[in-house]
């Protein structure tokens, strides 16, 4: 029992991380860069790192942290409540249905699992000096499709929402007020 307790606690603690790394998702925006041809929020990497570390470990199943054993810890227990055991159950049964159905890509059949597993892989070890090409070894495998299949796995949308507009330059202090006035 106290192997499960330890178990529940690393999982416990990693969730923590994940519903901090999905609340910064959703509120952090950084500075409009161009990658790759693209324009984009040059953080949105960093804070998809921020969350792929711990969910990476939740599916894991030789982590502690994993759902897996946390589950196993749960069901083993008499306190717990058959009746929200088996909606978790029915839940995790259709996740790992739909992460073992496959998806045409790259001219052959993949798992989505493995999509899904490579784009935590590449955003988990996303390098922002670019000496580790993550990323760009993953798009270069299943092409720029799995950026569209992974978001949706996580429940993100495929195309992120236009950036802020960036705000006007102040004016400069050292220009004559009268140069100011003429420009109007």
């Amino acid at each position: 029992m106290l192997r499960g307790m330890e178990v529940l606690k690393s999982y416990r603690r990693n969730a923590v991380h994940v519903r901090k790394a999905l609340a910064q998702l959703n509120q952090d925006t950084g500075s409009v860069g161009v990658e790759r041809g693209y324009s984009q929020d040059t953080a949105l990497m960093e804070r998809y790192k921020r969350l792929s570390i711990p969910v990476r470990r939740a599916l894991n199943a030789a982590d502690r942290a994993s759902f897996g054993q946390a589950f196993a810890a749960v069901t083993a227990s008499p306190l717990a409540d058959p009746g929200q055991l088996s909606i978790v159950t029915r839940s995790w049964q259709a996740f790992q249905q739909e992460c073992e159905s496959t998806v045409g890509l790259g001219g052959g059949k993949v798992p989505r699992k493995q999509i899904l597993q490579d784009w935590l892989a590449a955003a988990a070890f996303y390098d922002t000096l670019d000496r580790d090409k993550a990323y760009d070894r993953l798009i270069d495998q299943w092409g720029t499709a799995a950026e569209g299949i992974s978001p949706t796995v996580l429940g993100e949308p495929e195309i992120l929402p236009p950036p802020p507009k960036t705000p006007p330059p102040p004016p400069d202090p050292d220009e004559k007020w009268w140069k100011r006035l003429l420009r109007l």
